[in-house]
């Protein structure tokens, strides 16, 4: 695959420092990889060139096409048409303001540079292409906010707060939308002015390439394009609602083990991080719930397999209330599958099988660990690990009398697929004392 790199430009208008920020697509993943702020269009161009690949779509927040000279674009009145209600209308541009030169400067220079406007980009497409962005109404509309999220004006304590909520939103949210942003921490929010409008102008700049991946990604399918590359445009994310896929009876396989293979294979051609993960949900003595995520080992028609330390607090559990419960979440395909019945342990050929397949190291962790009891430190751990691989070298651990495997054998099997306005698809199956399953729908 050929690499591709989408870059956000928070542009400053009136000679200030624009925000700079630059994501890499791994194939089923964004992830940061550059994260500034620069003043001056000779910097900010070198930046672009050391950052773009061949395959780069560039969000900037600007208005990079303004042929009128009075009045409003066609796109900023669409914006406030659209947005204003969410008080995320555009400031308007015209070629009385001494900014136009400037930034309709940078789009020649970048197109230059061989990107091309993108009010016409297909989902997908190849190539350099650069678009006009609103991070405002973006986050309204990928957040699903009722009103923009203000730090832009203020004092110093609201400026703080509203960019405290936006870093929030942005490593809460980015994460679970399609694409997936990869993003696991984010400067703090500094206390000064001056460095408070720092990280404004770079998170205004990590929200411009991320529409500029929602746009190549989605294409028109899930984008605004107000406007066209002749009079001025922008792209906004529309608010992501489940538009995938359909769950029918008549498409439906009468067997749930039949269906789940075929969503089980959709998720791993997906690329999707980790399909086999699904949560384990069991219930304590006094019947409080827990649940954790595991990983699936095996799954047919006797049920669904994965393995543990039977001492851990789920092994506890499931000694004395054997039924449990299990969901897959494939967010990329708008996917669950809920999955309840009762657990046995696997055979102890089927747990000495698996036990053996896995990395050596594995395999006296296993042996190391006491899951779930508490130690007196990290130090424990790893003392225990040294220990162990003196005591086997040159051996091959053998299981431990307290690690196997669960089978859940399942009762019931819900498929769910998301559908636009909630409207969902549910398609329940239940196993009746014949062993003959029912397939019923259920309301969303």
């Amino acid at each position: 695959m050929r690499p591709m790199r989408f870059l956000g430009i928070d542009f400053g208008w009136e000679n200030k420092p624009s925000g700079l920020a630059a994501l890499e697509w791994n194939g089923h993943s964004l992830h940061l990889v550059a994260f500034d702020r620069l003043a001056e269009i000779k910097d900010i161009l070198r930046w672009v060139d050391q950052h773009s690949t061949a395959d780069t779509v560039i969000g900037v927040d600007a208005p990079l096409v303004i042929p009128n000279r009075t009045g409003m674009r066609g796109a900023d009145k669409l914006a406030h048409s659209h947005y204003g209600r969410y008080h995320a209308g555009c400031y308007p541009a015209s070629r009385e303001r001494s900014f136009w030169k400037r930034t309709t400067g940078l789009a020649a220079q970048l197109k230059k540079r061989g990107f091309a406007h993108g009010d016409q980009l297909a989902a997908r497409a190849v190539g350099r292409h650069q678009i006009e962005v609103h991070p405002h109404a973006a986050t309204v509309q990928l957040f699903g906010l009722d009103r923009i999220v203000k730090y832009k004006k203020g004092t110093l304590a609201a400026r703080r707060a509203g960019l405290e909520r936006l870093r929030g939103l942005l490593l809460e949210r980015l994460p679970r939308l399609t694409p997936r942003l990869a993003l696991d921490t984010l400067p703090e929010i500094p206390e000064s002015g001056p460095a408070l409008k720092d990280l404004e102008d770079r998170l205004d700049a990590l929200i411009a390439a991320y529409v500029a991946a929602h746009f190549w990604y989605w294409g028109q399918e899930r984008n605004h394009v107000l406007g066209a590359a002749a009079d001025g445009y922008i792209v906004v994310p529309h608010r992501q609602d489940y538009a995938r896929a359909e769950l029918l009876e008549s498409e439906a396989a009468p067997d749930p083990f039949v269906q789940f293979e075929r969503w089980f294979a959709d998720a791993r051609a997906a690329a999707i991080p980790e399909p086999n993960a699904m949560t384990l949900a069991t219930v304590d003595a006094t019947g409080q719930p827990n649940a954790r995520i595991v990983l699936l080992k095996g799954a047919d028609k006797r049920g669904f397999v994965f393995y543990t330390n039977y001492e851990s607090q789920k092994g506890c559990e499931l000694a004395s209330n054997p039924n449990a419960a299990l969901v897959f979440y494939w967010p990329a395909l708008e996917r669950q599958v809920r999955i309840t019945g009762a657990v046995k342990k696997a055979s102890q050929a089927e747990s000495d099988a698996y036990f053996h397949s896995r990395p050596r190291l594995s395999q006296l962790g296993a042996w190391v660990s006491k899951q779930s009891a508490v130690i007196d430190g990290r130090q424990q751990l790893e003392e225990g690990m040294q220990q162990l691989e003196r005591d086997y070298a040159g051996r091959t651990p053998p299981l431990p009398p307290f690690w196997g495997g669960y089978r859940l054998t399942p009762v019931t099997i819900e498929f769910w697929q998301g559908r636009p306005s909630r409207l969902h698809d549910r398609l329940l199956y239940t196993r009746g004392k014949n062993g003959v399953w029912k397939r019923e729908r259920l309301s969303p």
